[in-house]
């Protein structure tokens, strides 16, 4: 323990690093041996590998059979385009509403406008309505608050 304190830090990756390899080198070695263990088959498996070969490459050859094959694969291929067709449909946004006609603030105060200017006023208001309605029929016609800017003259 007092060495390796006393180590620089270089030493000591090259101490970690050579304890590594001494405990991989018998894994190492033994690779090879297993490896040419586990490839090892019996006779009767690779006669079983060139029969399954040779009957493939035998019915590749009959043209009989490539037809059937074709009926097969149309078959997987328009599975395969419906289904890819349904999942853009579910994936599609869902269809947006017509936007609501915009209302123009200009008009509208406009038409409240209108609104009021037909509107005589409130209920509560009728009787001062009256009221000064009265005091102005009143009123003789020089005094009236409605005078003529200039007034008219006859030659």
């Amino acid at each position: 323990m007092e060495i390796i304190r006393h180590l620089s830090h270089e030493e000591l990756s090259d101490l970690v690093i050579q304890s590594d390899q001494q405990a991989l080198r018998p894994t190492l070695e033994a690779l090879p041996e297993w490896a040419r263990t586990s490839t090892e088959r019996p006779e009767h498996f690779w006669q079983e590998q060139r029969g399954a070969v040779w009957s493939r490459i035998a019915l590749d050859r009959h043209p009989h059979h490539r037809m059937a094959r074709r009926p097969l694969m149309l078959a997987w291929s328009a599975l395969a385009a419906i289904v890819l067709l349904a999942g853009l449909m579910l994936n599609r946004a869902p269809v947006v509403p017509p936007p609501q006609a915009q209302v123009d603030p200009d008009h509208e105060l406009l038409m409240a406008v209108e609104r009021a200017v037909h509107n005589d006023g409130p209920a509560a208001l009728d009787p001062a309505a009256l009221l000064a309605e009265e005091m102005v029929q009143d009123l003789p016609v020089a005094h009236s608050p409605i005078r003529k800017k200039e007034p008219t003259h006859e030659n």
